[in-house]
């Protein structure tokens, strides 16, 4: 019962964080072209209920690893900030995903120490390396689709997932992917979207890792 209690107000504590500085903190990387075409930053309830949503989910999912849970809702804070930039701005700042890498490394580190899962610790480390190294050759083919903001964000989802296993890493990664092509296929069929468009594949590859999380972190 202790650990559900401990789960929970982590997840608190992130979500006043969140309701606090999220909108500050979107509209705060809006990119400087926007102000030819003004474009308001969103509301904090919004953003307020989908954070909610994913810490409330991912603390359910972990309550019986408290240790582990840190680190996936700062992960869950920070993803959400990110997705609704990308989607705005087509970018994902490097203030927000660089300093991710240590702090949910340290935090992992520290659920590591805790639980005393070094293997866990090493996976982790791997997998992001693994991930960043694979997207970043997607990112260097001709017509890749993939931005630099993406291959940098998908290293530190990689590693999130290491810890939970392979399994979790290619679920997550798989997920993204498709979530893309099918959302990328419906606005093309809707004649929402042309061929050369861009499409901001963040949300998706943190949609994916969410899914990922929920599926095989418990």
């Amino acid at each position: 019962m202790g650990e559900i209690w401990c789960g929970a107000a982590i997840g608190l504590v992130a979500l006043g964080v969140a309701v606090r500085w999220g909108p500050w903190v979107v509209a705060l990387f809006t990119s400087p072209r926007a102000s030819e075409s003004p474009r308001d930053p969103p509301r904090a309830w919004p953003l307020a209920l989908v954070t909610a949503a994913v810490l409330g989910s991912v603390v359910t999912v972990l309550h019986r690893q408290p240790s582990w849970v840190p680190a996936y809702a700062w992960l869950g804070v920070v993803g959400v900030w990110l997705a609704a930039i990308d989607l705005r701005e087509h970018r994902l700042p490097d203030p927000l995903v660089l300093p991710s890498y240590p702090v949910v490394g340290l935090l992992l580190g520290l659920a590591a120490l805790l639980d005393d899962a070094p293997g866990r610790l090493l996976r982790a480390a791997v997998a992001g390396l693994v991930c960043f190294a694979v997207f970043l050759v997607l990112y260097r083919l001709a017509g890749g689709g993939l931005g630099r903001g993406d291959v940098k964000l998908v290293g530190l989802l990689g590693m999130a997932l290491g810890w939970l296993g392979w399994r979790s890493v290619l679920f997550g990664m798989f997920a993204g992917i498709v979530l893309a092509g099918v959302v990328a296929l419906g606005l093309l069929a809707a004649r929402r979207v042309h061929r050369r468009d861009r499409l901001a594949y963040g949300p998706f590859l943190l949609a994916g890792t969410l899914l990922a999380v929920l599926a095989t972190g418990g």
